[in-house]
């Protein structure tokens, strides 16, 4: 029986992260900075739909957010997009 609360309780607690790691929205001065950035020259595009939790692919340049440390952007399918640097998930998408 206890095997199964701890299954429970876990799964729980995973759902409920990946819930709040998708409500998490970036502060405003970001969105702004994201939303003048200039577009790259040529267009970026990708097959993968561009998702708020999951990485980028690799194979997208992203651009650190000036002093923001935590936030970086990238223009993806024409979307823009907010994502944490170290992981490249993305955190916001701005249409």
């Amino acid at each position: 029986m206890k095997v199964n609360t701890v299954g429970i309780t876990a799964a729980a607690l995973m759902a409920s992260s990946a819930a709040f790691a998708q409500s998490v929205m970036a502060p405003d001065q970001v969105i702004t900075f994201v939303q003048k950035a200039p577009a790259p020259k040529e267009r970026v595009v990708v097959q993968e739909k561009v998702v708020v939790g999951q990485p980028l692919p690799d194979t997208i340049v992203v651009t650190p957010v000036p002093d923001q440390a935590g936030y970086a952007y990238a223009i993806v399918n024409d979307e823009r997009v907010i994502v944490e640097p170290s992981t490249r998930k993305v955190i916001q998408v701005i249409r």
